[in-house]
């Protein structure tokens, strides 16, 4: 039924772009705008599918539904801008980030400021169904011509799990309908939900951005929580959260689930035959670690990678393959802890003496050594001759701290009885 609702959307979509091309120019309308990054290849061109794909036709089909869902976006933004007789868009108001905080009490949530942020967010939701990042909600609603983003006025990042956007989202809404009843909420998570479906890549995995961006946005990304936190949302749904969810729609939930925890155990990094951990982004083909940003470097990532296996822990009845995943990842964390060493976001790391545990946020693949970058994208393996991204980087992390001791009480429930592991 999905795929037929598709079909028909991108029938309707060409056959409204060819009616008003002619009148109304599209922001960015022929593709990204993002340059590629030097040596990040076009991480989906065809040629790319056609000869490393499993499927090739599949994921053909899922670019065709990415284009024509971006014409969809762009054309909503092109009738509102000519609308108001503008020719671009302007940026949305910024803030550094939009999340679930302990002030979100249900006294709050039942106020007139959550009502109000509750309204304004409702609007930045992207025709789409999902959000984009660094939003402030608290000044007021998207006006016609206002870009979903805030910090750029070109066409990007319109919608996005990264900085749990989209997830954070839905999550508010949820909250705030538990305390006041809105039908809007409900079917603003709903068009939420289903842009997270219509995301999830072939292979189960998710993209940064979609409709897609090009880029390393394109990979799949687990860097700052962003598919753990679309698989914690989804397994909510499956799991009967919220509770109003239909039945077809937590079955596409529990199946969403299922692909995307497969996705994620094919992608753990194999080192002479064992699984390891993950990377913080993942070629969307090959599943081999990747880069991202030029001072994020192809490695492997204790940070994200503690907490994915924090999701994974969660799941019941896991089978053979997924306990041995598990394994793997915690005693790889547990093998790479450091010592003598603290670190803060804002003023960087210190040396103390006794301190720790604690992970560094990328390792390099074969040598198992911490590494950082400036921008220029230099690898580096010491600290302290970072220059220009020296500080405002999360380059060491605690997480694995809090992962490990849950993955203790995981293994004490499920021993290893395999010989071969």
């Amino acid at each position: 039924m999905r795929r037929a609702v598709g079909l028909l959307l991108v029938a309707l979509v060409v056959a409204c772009a060819a009616r008003t091309r002619a009148e109304i120019r599209p922001p960015s309308d022929t593709g990204p705008t993002m340059v590629e990054p030097p040596g990040n290849p076009a991480l989906l061109a065809e040629d790319r599918i056609r000869s490393l794909a499993r499927n090739p036709a599949e994921w053909l089909d899922y670019i065709e539904r990415s284009r024509a869902q971006r014409s969809t976006d762009s054309l909503v933004m092109a009738s509102e801008l000519q609308s108001i007789g503008k020719t671009g868009m302007v940026k949305a108001p910024y803030a550094h980030a939009f999340e679930i905080t302990g002030k979100m009490t249900p006294a709050w949530l039942a106020s007139d400021s959550a009502r109000g942020i509750a309204d304004n967010l409702l609007t930045f939701q992207a025709p789409n169904g999902g959000w984009s990042k660094h939003i402030d909600y608290s000044k007021g609603p998207r006006e016609k011509g206002q870009s979903w983003f805030s910090e750029s006025d070109k066409w990007q990042w319109i919608a996005t799990i990264d900085n749990s956007s989209t997830t954070e989202q839905m999550q508010f809404l949820l909250m705030i309908d538990s305390v006041r009843p809105d039908p809007r909420y409900r079917a603003a998570w709903k068009r939420g939900f289903e842009y997270l479906l219509a995301a999830q890549y072939p292979n189960g995995c998710w993209p940064q951005v979609w409709p897609l961006d090009g880029g390393y946005h394109d990979a799949v990304t687990f860097n700052d929580d962003a598919t753990t936190n679309v698989l914690a949302t989804l397994q909510q749904a499956a799991d009967g959260k919220p509770a109003w969810l239909g039945d077809s729609e937590r079955n596409s939930a529990r199946t969403a689930v299922e692909r995307g925890i497969e996705c994620v155990l094919d992608a753990q990094f194999i080192v002479n035959g064992k699984p390891t951990v993950w990377g913080q982004q993942h070629d969307p083909l090959t599943l081999q670690p990747t880069s991202a940003r030029s001072y994020e470097l192809t490695s492997l990532t204790a940070q994200e990678s503690a907490n994915l296996m924090r999701f994974l822990i969660k799941q019941k009845n896991p089978s053979p393959r997924l306990q041995a995943s598990i394994r793997a990842a915690g005693e790889w964390l547990k093998s790479h802890a450091l010592y003598g060493y603290t670190y803060d976001f804002e003023t960087g790391r210190h040396v103390s003496p006794g301190a720790g545990p604690i992970w560094a946020r990328m390792y390099e693949i074969g040598t198992d050594k911490p590494i950082f970058s400036d921008r220029n994208g230099v690898k580096l393996y010491d600290w302290d001759q970072l220059r220009d991204r020296r500080l405002g980087y999360a380059w060491y992390t605690y997480a694995p701290v809090l992962a490990l001791r849950q993955y203790e009480n995981w293994a004490r429930k499920h021993p290893n009885t395999s010989n071969t592991e």
